[in-house]
């Protein structure tokens, strides 16, 4: 490796002279702003998540099976993170020490759709009943099995707060439309069962009948909004919620970078099965590389989208090789907040070194899929000459080292 880097003019170039602005920086500082950033990331994420949860299909067909173990695995994340670290976030939505039961967990919903784009209004917010509404969810393409487990979070955070409360009452909450199985909205619906009685259900059947649905709002589509509250001015570019928790636009970056469907719902759920002996690892990673490398060639199957993504970065006209890919990686790393090395960007192979758990949050084999899915696009974004492969010679365990060259490859 020849560790070559091309001449770049320095990212502080003009600093004294121009107010910085945040924005993601492509090598050839074309910039994006934040907002735009922010809402590419979590597309981009959600397109990830979306062939994730493909590979999942293939290994548990059975639909019952599947969102039951996604449930179950959502449930026991949330209670156990709720119960470890749950209590500053309790101070932080403001929480008050008279409230009592699960109803409060509702906040910590309404303040995470805010964050991740997910904009919309709550329509009801009570001791016996809670009802969010969202006009825009980029999780809709992923699959309604995510639809479901997203309520089991809900409940076991609202049963982890309330565990910190004076006992009152509990809330089960219904996902009863969802924009990923084809509604205008996607609307959550929490009742208490002591006031609003209905026959019990399983885990997985988390959307519903409901007993409230006369007291259902619904908002038209005319009036529906299309940015969160952190990007409107009616809202002074602040998410107020009932309790009067005030937040930011840095709420996005936050939430987004460590909260994503692969990374808070599909792969913990692989690791689950994997514990039980449901799934077999060998399988697993076999699946998960043939789906996540399709899903990264057909990203840039597109010559059209080839072109789009070029002048979104400013790529140069003549710039046709690795560094092409690499650009669109530093973009990505930038918008997750990831530090990384670069070791070599050149017209023969670019080569980077970021660390490999504040990328996967932790989750075995999500590294080994992003690998997958960065090579499938490799060749379509290039061409098919140029591979993306990971380097595990002479790297720490905890870093992830990518090259981008040629390679011809007789079995790929």
């Amino acid at each position: 490796m020849s560790k070559k880097l091309d001449p770049r003019i320095p990212k502080d170039s003009g600093s004294k002279s121009l107010t910085n602005y945040a924005a993601l920086c492509s090598p050839w500082n074309h910039l994006v702003g934040y907002q735009e950033a922010m809402h590419w990331l979590s597309r981009y994420n959600a397109s990830f998540s979306a062939a994730c949860m493909q590979a999942y299909r293939i290994l548990m067909p059975d639909y019952r099976e599947r969102a039951q173990a996604m449930c179950e695995a959502a449930y026991q994340k949330l209670y156990y993170t709720m119960k470890q670290y749950g209590k500053p976030q309790m101070a932080q939505h403001n929480v008050h020490p008279f409230c009592r039961g699960s109803f409060v967990g509702a906040l910590v919903g309404d303040s995470g759709d805010d964050a991740l784009l997910m904009c919309g209004r709550v329509q009801d917010f009570g001791t016996y009943r809670a009802e969010k509404e969202l006009d825009v969810c980029d999780w809709d393409i992923v699959g309604s099995e995510l639809c479901r487990a997203t309520t089991q979070s809900l409940e076991a955070s609202s049963r982890a707060w309330s565990e910190e409360l004076r006992a009152g009452t509990q809330l089960e909450f219904h996902m009863v439309e969802a924009k990923g199985c084809g509604d205008c909205h996607c609307r959550i619906v929490a009742e208490s069962r002591e006031k609003y009685p209905m026959p019990s259900h399983e885990q997985w059947e988390c959307f519903g009948p409901i007993a409230t649905e006369d007291q259902i709002k619904y908002t038209k589509e005319e009036d529906m909004v299309s940015e969160s509250m952190v990007f409107r001015e009616e809202t002074n570019y602040t998410f107020a919620n009932g309790t009067n928790m005030e937040d930011d636009s840095n709420s996005v970056a936050g939430l987004m970078r460590r909260s994503n469907a692969a990374a808070g719902y599909i792969f913990p759920t692989i690791s689950y099965l994997l514990r039980q002996g449901k799934l077999d690892g060998k399988t697993v990673e076999h699946v998960f590389h043939c789906v996540c490398e399709a899903a990264g060639k057909t990203a840039f199957g597109e010559r059209t989208s080839i072109e789009g993504i070029r002048k979104w970065m400013g790529t140069p006209e003549a710039v046709k090789d690795g560094r092409v890919m690499g650009g669109y990686l530093e973009m990505f790393f930038q918008a997750m907040g990831l530090k990384y090395e670069v070791e070599a960007f050149n017209k023969e192979e670019v080569q980077y070194i970021v660390d490999r758990n504040n990328l996967t949050v932790y989750n075995p084999g999500m590294a080994d899929a992003y690998v997958a899915y960065w090579y499938g696009m490799t060749k379509t974004l290039v061409n098919a000459q140029w591979s993306l492969w990971e380097i595990k010679d002479d790297t720490p365990a905890d870093k992830l080292r990518i090259r981008i060259a040629k390679k011809i490859d007789k079995f790929c």
